[in-house]
């Protein structure tokens, strides 16, 4: 949990180091998630599939929808500094957005016409990496609707992590509850 809350607050572009290490941690959760398993007292099994499910939405979440928060964020942040390139790009993403433009994704094809202005305007914000700019492209056309914040969409990444924080916390006390009770060392 903790590795995968440093992707949905940070800007900063070690993203591929903050994946290794999120995919080392994860690792070590899996294992240590089939020992658990295997030495589950009776009782403690759909309190230990809980947390594990917890978990594993949070790692889901870090992996498919922080990184596009991120790219966000760090262009909000740019532009905020009055970067001009930045402040150029968050238009044309305003302006392509506004305009209804069709669903496209850098990783299929060459893309549709609309998009030339904010293309070079995103490459042309010296701060962003290649990475950035494609995620910022693959969300650039997403209708509001869509997102689970439409107003604000850092704010709804931050909202997101903070569901998963609260689900994993009570997975944990059921969990420890659980433990507790299987144990004959409830305080209660």
């Amino acid at each position: 949990m903790e590795a995968t809350e440093h992707l949905f607050i940070s800007s900063q572009a070690r993203a591929d180091a903050e994946r290794a290490e999120i995919e080392r941690t994860h690792h070590t959760f899996r294992l240590v998630y089939a020992e658990a398993e295997l030495a589950t007292p009776p009782g403690l099994e759909l309190a230990l599939r809980h947390m594990n499910s917890a978990v594993m939405g949070a790692y889901q979440a870090g992996k498919t929808r922080a990184p596009t928060e991120r790219a966000l964020r760090a262009l909000e942040e740019l532009t905020q500094e009055g970067d001009p390139a930045a402040v150029r790009a968050k238009e044309s993403l305003i302006r392509l957005r506004a305009a209804g433009a069709p669903l496209w994704s850098p990783y299929r094809g060459s893309p549709p016409p609309e998009y030339a202005e904010v293309i070079e305007a995103l490459y042309a914000v010296p701060r962003l990496d290649r990475s950035q700019v494609r995620l910022l492209l693959g969300s650039a056309a997403v209708p509001h609707e869509f997102e689970l914040n439409p107003h604000d969409n850092v704010r709804g990444a931050r909202q997101e992590w903070a569901e998963r924080r609260n689900a994993y916390r009570d997975a944990r006390r059921e969990l420890i509850a659980a433990a507790r009770e299987a144990m004959s060392t409830d305080e209660a």
